[in-house]
């Protein structure tokens, strides 16, 4: 009945020592997000096998022991924006009743600091780093170019990008490194508390370095992808509910999800794309709902056949 919690690291620069305590060092609040392995839009296969590995993660500290590691698992979430990786750490902490700390690395000041940080976490918990490669630029040592200029025109308006780090650290204060971060991972800072999953999110996965992604550090490699049939039915189902429909009803929420289902072979929308449409369609019935799904599809496979046509002319 213990109440779980959302941490998140207060600034801190220059480094404290001892001196800082856990209630210093973040700032909780109670977590109560909704999200389950029930309510995940996200493939059958997939969703199962990852609940499958988690629980056997937490029954297994003697085995780590034995083997001479630490307990704790490392998890990259990578995928376009909009497909569920926020909504995969939540019901991860939810079907393990973890504690989560959000951590955010531009706030912290040295490496020193983010070994603070983490001897400060308590076991039963998520260390999370969202856009773990717009955080601090940590991208691939060995592309010939920085991330940005090979695929400058490849993004969305708006995406971040990368920031980029100088080799030298600025004046009178360390910087977080790639090395401090991979000793964050996995260094012998990383077994002070034992029973913790690590989880990055990026949406751009080839621009991390890949000391960063090797197994030991990032243990599974989780890609979320758009929408597809499975879960589409799930969204469905999770905004428009399946009770008190006729059999007529169902025969046109049957034919019209199907139709949905063709669609979104070709057009590439994310879960957040159709819950939208959904939230959008609150009261209208589940057949409106679906109608306007396919209206939208519809419009959206024309635009890009006329894009198509008009680059090939």
């Amino acid at each position: 009945m213990r109440e779980r919690k959302l941490y998140t690291n207060n600034p801190m620069y220059g480094g404290g020592g001892g001196m800082y305590d856990h209630q210093m060092l973040w700032s909780s609040h109670p977590f109560a997000h909704p999200s389950t392995f029930d309510t995940l839009a996200v493939d059958p296969a997939l969703r199962d096998g990852v609940r499958a590995d988690l629980l056997r993660f937490v029954r297994r500290r003697e085995h780590y022991a034995r083997a001479g590691r630490a307990w704790k698992r490392g998890y990259l979430l990578h995928g376009p924006p909009g497909t569920g990786k926020t909504s995969l750490i939540a019901a991860i902490a939810n079907l393990l009743e973890f504690d989560i700390y959000d951590l955010e690395l531009t706030a912290v000041g040295s490496n020193s600091d983010l070994r603070l940080l983490l001897a400060s976490t308590r076991p039963k918990s998520l260390i999370v780093v969202e856009d773990i490669d717009c955080s601090l630029g940590l991208f691939d040592r060995t592309r010939t170019s920085s991330p940005g200029q090979d695929d400058e025109f490849d993004d969305p308006a708006g995406t971040p990008r990368p920031l980029r780090m100088s080799p030298y650290p600025p004046r009178g204060r360390e910087r977080i490194s790639l090395s401090g971060v991979l000793n964050f991972v996995d260094g012998l800072w990383s077994s002070c508390v034992g029973e913790r999953l690590i989880v990055f999110t990026t949406n751009h996965v080839d621009r991390l370095d890949p000391a960063l992604l090797r197994p030991g550090r990032m243990d599974r490699k989780i890609e979320l992808g758009y929408c597809k049939a499975h879960a589409l039915r799930v969204l469905a189902r999770n905004y428009l509910g399946d009770d008190d429909r006729g059999p007529a009803d169902d025969c046109r929420y049957e034919k019209l999800i199907g139709e949905a289902e063709r669609l979104l072979e070709e057009v590439h929308l994310t879960p957040a794309d159709v819950a939208e449409v959904f939230m959008g369609c609150d009261g209208d019935g589940a057949p409106a709902a679906l109608q306007k799904l396919v209206d939208d599809l519809n419009s959206k496979r024309i635009a890009r056949k006329c894009a198509v046509s008009n680059n090939d002319g």
